[in-house]
Parts: C-alpha cells; structure tokens; sequence
C-alpha cells in the first residue's frame, strides 16, 4: 500500500547514506521515491529478479536470505531503520542477489536507479557513502564466512545475539527489540536448528538469557560475551 512520506522532513534521513544530501538534492530524491506499508511476511524483491532500484527502510525490520538447492534458507543480513538494500545489485548491473522479505510490518521506499545515479554524479560524499555501506557489507560477510569456519556452535550463536542486541536495541523490559524463530537464528548463525533450540534452553537455565517465545532478553551480558570470543 502506498503512502506519503517527505523526504526533506524524514526522521530516519540521519541513519541513512541520504544524511549527506543537500535541501535541494531531498526534494529531488523526493519527487523520484515512491514509499509503500508493507506487511510483514512479504517479498520486496526476490533472488534472481532485475533490480530497476534500490529500497531503504524508513521504518521495520527485513531479513535478506539465500535459498539452497537443498531449500535451506541461509540468512545473510538483517536490515532496520535506514538501511538500504538492493543497491549492490543495482550498480553492477547484476540480478537481486538475495530476497528481502519483512519480518515486521515496515514502511520501505523504492528509489529508482536513474535518480541513484544521478546523486552519485552529483555528491562525492553519497557516493563515499555508498562506497562505506559497500565495503562494510563485504567486511560483514567475510567475517561471517570465516565464522562457521572456525567458531564453535556456541560462539557464534552468542556473538548473534549480541549484534541483534546491538542492531535493534531493547524495549522497556529489556528484551530485544526483533522477533525471530529458532529457524530463523539458525539461519542467521549457519546452525541446525535442534542445536539452538537446545543452546538457548541451556542457557535459558544457566541464567544468561531469558526466552519469552520470539523474544530475548540477556541476563548475564557479562557471561555471553565471554562465549563470544570477540575483539575488544
């Protein structure tokens, strides 16, 4: 469903690459964007499909995944509030690499490629931007590579929910703010899904988490990221 949204008054503009625009660049950008609700459980683009531009999140949750010949979903990224998806694909000249589908109710707004290309020619600091967002997803997707390469089951399931933490924040009772199922973590950490139903009841019992359906709470911050083994 469409909706109105402007961007030169958009609150979620300082999360996002657009930051850097000009007023009169935002009132380009706006005549070009077309922002639409969208529920939760549905597509935005799908793998393999051509990309005629990108999407930023002004408002949800979408979660970006690969599916298997085996039908096992692999998932690559999460995205929240002014996150941008599909632009990779768009700038190479490549199909949708991935699917993003919401897993919340979320506003998104489609940018068409004309109007990208235009404000990369037009602000070196979008492009540089673009270019940060690039390399860090690149840098991301290394890491989790490596990841299921060399961490155990139980690093990487804690080093999850320490980013999640840090992706979505918490509500007023400390849970994280993202509903995800055990498939789905287990999408997101390269496990099968019986072993994170059984590390999280572990841990439920150890006192470190506090598992309320969907939901997560860290009791013990101390004592996951010990399990984490990451870098201060």
């Amino acid at each position: 469903m469409k909706c109105q949204l402007d961007c030169r008054n958009c609150q979620t503009i300082a999360l996002s690459v657009f930051a850097t625009l000009k007023a009169a660049e935002l009132s380009e950008l706006n005549q070009y964007k077309l922002s639409m609700e969208v529920k939760k459980g549905e597509v935005i683009f799908s793998e393999n499909s051509v990309p005629g531009g990108f999407y930023c999140v002004h408002q949800g949750k979408v979660k970006l995944y690969n599916i298997a010949e085996t039908g096992d979903i692999q998932i690559i990224r999460l995205a929240t509030d002014g996150d941008i998806l599909g632009y990779r694909s768009l700038l190479a000249n490549e199909a949708y690499q991935s699917t993003a589908e919401t897993i919340s109710d979320s506003v998104i707004c489609f940018i068409p490629k004309d109007a990208l290309l235009n404000l990369l020619a037009k602000n070196l600091d979008f492009s540089l931007k673009i270019m940060e967002s690039f390399a860090h997803e690149l840098d991301q997707a290394r890491k989790k590579s490596l990841d299921i390469l060399f961490k155990s089951s139980k690093e990487r399931l804690a080093e999850a929910i320490v980013l999640l933490r840090e992706t979505f924040g918490v509500d007023s009772r400390g849970f994280i703010q993202v509903k995800l199922t055990r498939l789905e973590i287990a999408a997101i950490t390269g496990m099968v899904h019986e072993t994170v139903v059984r590390i999280l009841a572990e841990w439920e019992k150890d006192g470190i988490l506090e598992l309320d359906k969907k939901l997560i709470r860290i009791l013990d911050p101390i004592r996951l990221m010990k399990l984490t083994k990451i870098e201060d």
